[in-house]
This record gives structure tokens, C-alpha cells and sequence, in this order.
């Protein structure tokens, strides 16, 4: 699975395909029209975000989808309503359709909602922000972990060896349960051979419950394979 890029306003009927032909991500077909949660404005809550993340196979399904932040769970429930309801072009890299992941944060206003792509480079820095701002819910990061995540199930790439070094760096999430979710790796590696074999190995991957402060939490890891030539 390739970490895949959008951005797009949320209203009505919409369709968004970032990218171009041969390399382009997660195409997105928005259906029905996102509402502000009245319960929300009867609460006195006028804004609000949510972050989820989605994953769309080669067919363009919808594969998983995994909520990473909210600032109020009232929002939670549209959003997924939302992506469920949505269709989907997969992801291209070299022309050939892909698995991929997307990052999508959802803005809610009590004037309507803007849908946004979080761009890669910047995810780490907004788990920062949403772990020192409003967000009551967000991943934490293994430093702010009682302790690195025990585990209790690890497969091994399965390839030929490499003729020449290969560096291959993988992104998941672990959840509250130690399942692993959204593996992934950035788009530019998606046709490649040592990044296939990573990503088929970590999400069979499983881990003990990620703690923080004795409570399971979910975790945003980032995972390095180094493939080397025999001697």
C-alpha cells in the first residue's frame, strides 16, 4: 500500500484525482452532502476536526478506514458515514492502478465542512500540534509510550536477495488492540519490488496493546528494512 494525496471541498457531488495519469492518488467520488451534527450546535459547539485514515485496494474499494484524531466524538459519525457513502478511483504509479492510503481531515464549520489531504511531510508535525492542541483524541508517538510495543507476531520480507543495497521505509499504525493498520510507504516506492515485500510482511504483523500512562492508544510507527547482497 503507497501513501496517496488529495485534497478537496466537501459539499455536494464531488470527484477529486490528484496527480497525473500514470502517477496519481486516490481518486475520490464524494456522494450525498456532509452536514453539521445539529446535536453538536445544540451542544454550543460550533467547529470542530476530524482526522481519519483510508485505504483503497487496486479495484478502487475501500478497504479499511481508521479514525486518528477528533477534537469531539460527535463529529466521528458523519465522517464515517461519509467515506463509506464516497466511491473511489484507485491510486497509479507508473500507470499501473495501486493499493494506497490517504490521510483526510475533515474541518467542520457550522457554515459546512471542508475535506483536506494532510500532506505527508507534514503528518508528524500534526500529530504534534494535535497532541498539544484541542484534539481529545489523536496517535501518540512511540517516544511518548510507557514502553516500544511488544511483539508478538513478526514475518520477514519474502525476496530474492537484493543485487545492490535497498533502503525501504514502511508507515503504519498500531491500534489500541496491537493490530497493525495502514501500512504503507510513499508513493514513489509503490513499484517497487523490496517495498511490496515490506509492506506484505508488516501487515501480518501483530503487537501487545500500545500503552501510554496504562491505557491502550493508538500509535503511529515508522519502520525501516535495509536489504543487502549476500556475501
Amino acid at each position: 500500500m503507497v501513501l496517496s494525496q488529495l485534497a478537496l471541498a466537501a459539499g455536494g457531488l464531488g470527484a477529486l484525482r490528484p496527480g497525473d495519469d500514470d502517477n496519481a492518488g486516490i481518486g475520490i467520488n464524494q456522494v450525498g452532502v456532509l452536514v453539521y451534527p445539529p446535536s453538536m450546535l445544540y451542544s454550543g459547539i460550533h467547529s470542530g476536526e476530524v482526522r481519519i485514515a483510508i485505504g483503497v485496494d487496486e479495484t478502487g474499494r475501500l478497504t479499511d478506514s481508521l479514525i486518528t484524531g477528533y477534537t469531539e466524538k460527535g463529529f466521528v459519525d458523519g465522517v464515517v458515514s461519509a467515506i463509506k457513502r464516497w466511491t473511489y478511483v484507485p491510486a497509479r504509479a507508473s500507470g499501473r492502478a495501486q493499493s494506497a492510503r490517504a490521510e483526510v481531515l475533515f474541518i467542520f464549520k457550522d457554515q459546512g465542512v471542508i475535506v483536506q489531504r494532510l500532506p505527508g511531510a507534514a503528518e508528524r508535525e500534526f500529530i504534534s500540534g494535535m497532541m498539544q492542541g484541542n484534539y481529545v483524541y489523536a496517535p501518540c508517538r512511540l517516544r511518548d509510550l510507557d514502553r516500544i510495543p511488544t511483539p508478538i507476531h513478526v514475518v520477514s520480507p519474502t525476496i530474492k536477495p537484493a543485487n545492490e543495497p535497498h533502503d525501504v521505509t514502511v508507515e503504519y499504525y498500531i491500534d489500541e488492540q496491537g493490530q497493525v493498520r495502514m501500512v504503507a510507504v510513499p508513493r514513489e516506492a509503490a513499484d517497487d519490488i523490496y517495498s511490496a515485500a515490506a509492506v506484505a510482511a508488516v501487515e501480518q504483523w501483530r503487537f501487545e496493546p500500545p500503552l501510554r500512562k496504562g491505557k491502550p492508544v493508538l500509535v503511529l510507527v515508522q519502520q525501516e528494512f535495509h536489504f543487502r547482497p549476500k556475501n
